[in-house]
């Protein structure tokens, strides 16, 4: 990694009041959710510092091929830190150097180890070299309210810069190393910005300020940092020009040679994304899940169906307005109809030609649709039933179904499938299939990543007795 120099200061703080004087607030800082973890650690930090981290350590286990081993590190890390709280850095991978060196350093050496995100200054995640069981793999998930998580991928280092009087993680620095791991299966070392769903954020990235609400990937080389968007809307300022973009492209800055912390340009024009840079990116590790989009993107010309199948006879999902731009996720072999996602996370099929493309190549070609990833290892399949005093489990998607059985708060239940009428999933337990309401289950699993059964029992209309007035109680015609 390249070291930062110690004018990084002087030129986040002048950013800021810039932001400042263009009516751009950012909400004072709330106190995280304590959480009773043995590997939680607050300790009291020094002034921050500008020396590079320490190399992360590397941990030599048992050798493995490059593909299973990377599987069994993404299994480990869906363990240790998804669905973790906010507030707190979590290690997902081989041990974080991080500062201040110490006891925060020690603290996230362990798989799981949860630190106070406001006691780290910076954090280095070390590079994959699978056959020795080591992935740089690690979460800052920063507090209200900064509704975004940072998702740190291979050998990356990031440091918070925010000023006093700012949120920890508001202002940070990323580099991403060049070098692409020798495992083939092995992701580029990139950093990805996530938001809450429906929530948009302004953060300051490499003294470039971006607004994301949705889903980022961040690159940087000698001299230029690159933001890919992946889902939702984003914009790039820097250099007093302001460049939006859509999903499916990328805006590239340049900064000064080996310092990513001055820019020297405005953000480029919006082009659809390098694809090399998403080659084997662990979707299912994000903190929400997404189905990549393709390079490039769609705009409808009119009204526009959104069909559940590529042919005119499939079912109509919805009907979209013009001018709405959509995220391509593939295509079918033809060639005539694409997949296409809607920013509220809608997705179908759109007959191609009533569509506005601007695209790269489309290499995604299916016919059945494909479903969001799910997470890693047996914490996809399985969730325990909550509630006090048990759940009943009914032969359909609704209470208004027969009860089959109780089921007892804590039970084990693996997940089969979701209602395409209601928040309700099908279980098995023990060789008992029916439905649970979605509420009464705990899971890290990935709930829209379950197929949908069309087969589930529908909800009955209400009968109306002949001659009554509709469901009216009592008849205004007859009191």
């Amino acid at each position: 990694m390249v070291s930062l120099k110690h004018r990084t200061h002087f030129i986040i703080v002048a950013i800021f009041c810039s932001l400042l004087a263009a009516g751009i607030q950012i909400l004072a800082q709330t106190a995280p959710t304590p959480v009773p973890t043995a590997g939680v650690l607050v300790v009291l930090s020094p002034p921050p510092t500008m020396t590079p981290l320490p190399t992360a350590t590397e941990t030599p286990l048992v050798t493995a091929t490059c593909a299973d081993q990377i599987v069994s590190l993404y299994v480990a890390a869906t363990e240790a830190c998804i669905n973790k709280p906010a507030g707190y850095v979590c290690n997902a991978g081989s041990p974080l150097a991080a500062e201040p060196q110490g006891g925060v350093s020690s603290a996230l050496a362990a798989l799981g180890a949860l630190v106070d995100v406001q006691e780290v200054d910076a954090v280095s995640s070390a590079a994959f070299v699978p056959e020795n069981s080591q992935a740089g793999i690690a979460y800052i998930r920063p507090v209200d309210p900064l509704l975004y998580s940072a998702f740190l991928l291979g050998d990356v280092q990031m440091r918070d810069v925010s000023p006093a009087d700012f949120p920890a993680w508001t202002s940070f620095i990323v580099e991403t190393s060049p070098e692409h791991p020798a495992c083939l299966s092995a992701p580029a070392p990139v950093v990805i910005l996530q938001t809450q769903l429906g929530y948009g954020v302004r953060i300051v990235v490499n003294t470039i300020s971006l607004f994301l609400n949705g889903t980022a990937l961040v690159k940087t080389d000698e001299e230029t940092t690159t933001f890919v968007l992946l889902s939702g809307v984003a914009s790039a300022l820097a250099n007093g020009s302001e460049v939006a973009f859509n999903v499916g492209q990328q805006v590239t800055v340049a900064h000064a040679p080996g310092d990513v912390s001055v820019p020297v340009s405005a953000p480029g024009q919006p082009v659809p994304y390098d694809p090399a840079l998403v080659i084997d990116l662990p979707i299912a590790l994000f903190d929400r899940p997404i189905l990549l989009p393709q390079p490039g993107y769609v705009i409808t010309q009119g009204a526009v169906n959104l069909r559940v199948n590529p042919n005119t006879d499939a079912g109509v999902i919805v009907q979209v307005p013009a001018g709405e731009v959509l995220s391509v996720l593939g295509r079918n072999p033809a060639g005539d109809w694409l997949n296409v996602r809607r920013d509220n996370g809608e997705s179908g099929w759109m007959f191609s030609d009533l569509l506005a493309r601007s695209l790269g190549e489309v290499s995604a070609v299916y016919t059945l649709t494909p479903l969001p990833p799910q997470r890693f290892g047996e914490l996809g399949r399985h969730a325990q039933i909550i509630g006090i005093g048990g759940v009943p489990l009914r032969a359909g998607p609704d209470q208004i179904f027969p009860f089959m059985t109780a089921l007892s708060e804590g039970q084990d239940v693996v997940l089969l499938a979701r209602s395409p009428y209601s928040p309700w999933v099908k279980i098995d337990v023990g060789g008992a299939v029916g439905w649970v309401p979605l509420l009464a289950l705990q899971t890290q699993a990935y709930i829209d990543a379950l197929p949908v059964d069309y087969q589930a029992p529908n909800i009955p209309t209400p009968t109306i007795e002949p001659g009554s007035f509709g469901n009216a109680f009592p008849d205004p015609d007859n009191p």
